[in-house]
């Protein structure tokens, strides 16, 4: 039988299939090649492109101080922080989708490699003449070269494109989670559309919302939608957000945090937090007028945040499910820890001076995790930070003992310090206008314009508080203090325009709202004033 034919036809098969492999390799190849050098070029796009501190909307954001009323300006700000974001996550989707059809572009190659391998004859062919060894070895390494470059490249944009996705995971806006918008964490104007922490959005006193009421009576109950009773006392402030207020409150036996709507005064949920893995058995002294639940909570919108004074900081959803507890250590502080929380980007933010020195803490929010832990050379105080954007980054500012000093939220490091206070720091900074204001009995109303340094400006030393914040407008400081006087100042060169005695003394801080002052007494009076020169 003549087998002939057959072994012709299987070489013909073979010959066949071993070009579509090898053109299937080609294809493989040039496809991975090119999406090597979009993955780089993307990545090093991306690593140009920071949506959430861009310097437009730090210009914009920076008009928006001088006018806060200005809708058109504020859509303006999210339509550009909507885009900004947008296009960095869409970087962030190219660069995820690049790895994996990178990764399968390589394995199609090998594939066909190894598949071509397996048709190729093993023994050489000897109807052709050999070539000269000098073409055959420049062949090779030319081969050599190419193999290598290639595979280098290949493995370099794998490469950024892993790093590129663990980068993400460290901030927290691997994926967005929040309907609302496109990062985990809020944008500017979301905060300013609610009440987030101690003393509004930024914690500087400030309330973008106008329509309030100026007239209202608690025991005829004239505007007033309803009251109730919080069964356990603290001294913290409400928090909102949408339609749910937060509080806190604790006591010997107890911590507990309170979920009540906006619009019934309905208790939604409390949710008991005793059981914290490190809380101490025994709850620490505290005086009476700072209690056990004196730090305002906060939120991002999507989880609260609660701190007590055994040390015990929580987080919890907007069902008041627990997401996570831990205990910071249990502060040493003769009169109980007040210091209120802030949140930025995807980080909880504590300020945690005590008998035993200064310390910053940012924790993940998601988590808990320990971000960093930033020493302060600083005696115990009981303010609480201001986070402010400045036009041209973003700074944490603490009022304390003797130094008042900037840290960079994100890390922790600090960026100046005023050599200027004195005493028991209980008031939080205030902020307006690029210049920052602090205050405290014994030491000196200061105002520090910042720039290239933070230079001191002016300062005051009379009538001056040691518990109520003060609050900086766009023309004006005003100050409260214990014992019943309320004084106005030029925001520019600290002079005195009008100081007016009360019967009752201040510990709450004022509330800008539109150009309207809310200051409450200690008697439960709430003041309404203008902003204004007399």
């Amino acid at each position: 039988m003549n087998t002939q034919p057959i072994e012709v036809k299987r070489k013909n098969r073979q010959e066949l299939l071993y070009n579509i492999a090898k053109r299937i390799a080609v294809v493989a190849a040039v496809l991975a090649g090119i999406l090597s050098v979009l993955m780089i070029a993307n990545y090093i796009q991306t690593k140009s492109v920071d949506p959430l501190n861009s310097q437009a909307i730090s210009q914009l954001m920076t008009k928006l101080q001088e006018n806060p009323e200005d809708t058109v300006l504020i859509e303006q700000i999210r339509a550009l922080d909507l885009l900004a974001r947008k296009a960095y996550f869409t970087h962030q989707w190219q660069l995820r989708t690049g790895s994996y059809l990178l990764f399968t572009f390589v394995l199609v190659l090998l594939l066909a490699l190894k598949y071509m391998n397996s048709l190729e004859p093993r023994l050489p062919d000897l109807s052709k003449s050999p070539e000269p060894e000098k073409i055959l070895e420049g062949r090779l390494l030319s081969r050599k070269y190419i193999l290598f470059g290639g595979l280098g490249l290949v493995l370099l944009a794998f490469v950024l494109g892993v790093l590129s996705q663990t980068e993400l995971k460290k901030i927290g806006i691997v994926q967005p989670k929040k309907s609302q918008g496109t990062s985990e964490f809020p944008s500017i104007q979301e905060i300013r559309n609610n009440w987030p922490g101690f003393r509004g959005p930024e914690g500087i006193g400030w309330a973008y919302h106008t329509d309030v009421p100026t007239e209202w009576d608690g025991p005829s109950g004239q505007n007033i939608l309803w009251k109730i009773p919080i069964p356990h006392p603290g001294y913290n402030s409400p928090i909102i957000w949408g339609k749910r207020i937060f509080l806190s409150g604790g006591d010997r036996r107890t911590q507990v945090v309170y979920c009540i709507d906006a619009d019934s005064g309905e208790i939604l949920w409390q949710t008991v937090l005793n059981d914290i893995p490190g809380s101490p058995e025994r709850r620490p002294q505290v005086t009476e007028d700072t209690g056990f639940a004196a730090p305002t909570m906060t939120t991002d919108g999507t989880r609260v945040f609660a701190l007590f004074a055994t040390g015990d900081i929580a987080c919890l959803d907007f069902e008041g499910k627990r997401i996570w507890a831990k205990n910071l250590g249990v502060p040493e502080n003769h009169y109980g820890h007040s210091s209120s929380l802030i949140t930025y980007q995807d980080l909880l933010l504590v300020q945690y001076d005590q008998n035993t020195g200064g310390r910053l803490l940012a924790l993940r929010i998601q988590s808990g995790d320990m971000v960093y832990d930033q020493p302060r050379d600083v005696a115990i105080s009981w303010a609480s930070p201001i986070l402010v954007n400045t036009g041209s980054r973003a700074e944490l500012i603490l009022n304390s003992n003797p130094s008042v000093m900037s840290h960079d939220p994100r890390t922790g490091q600090e960026l100046w310090r005023v050599r200027c206070m004195l005493g028991e720091i209980a008031p939080s900074p205030a902020y307006a206008e690029g210049m920052v204001f602090v205050v405290n009995d014994y030491a000196r109303l200061a105002a520090i314009k910042l720039g290239e340094s933070a230079e001191l400006v002016w300062e005051y030393i009379d009538d001056l508080s040691e518990v109520s914040s003060p609050l900086a407008t766009k023309d004006f400081l005003i100050m409260a203090a214990s014992y019943g006087t309320v004084t106005c100042f030029e925001r520019k060169t600290g002079n005195r325009l009008w100081i007016e005695e009360f019967d009752e003394g201040f510990y709450s801080s004022p509330i800008l709202v539109g150009d309207l002052v809310y200051l409450m007494d200690m008697a439960g009076v709430v003041y309404i004033f203008k902003a204004d020169k007399e």
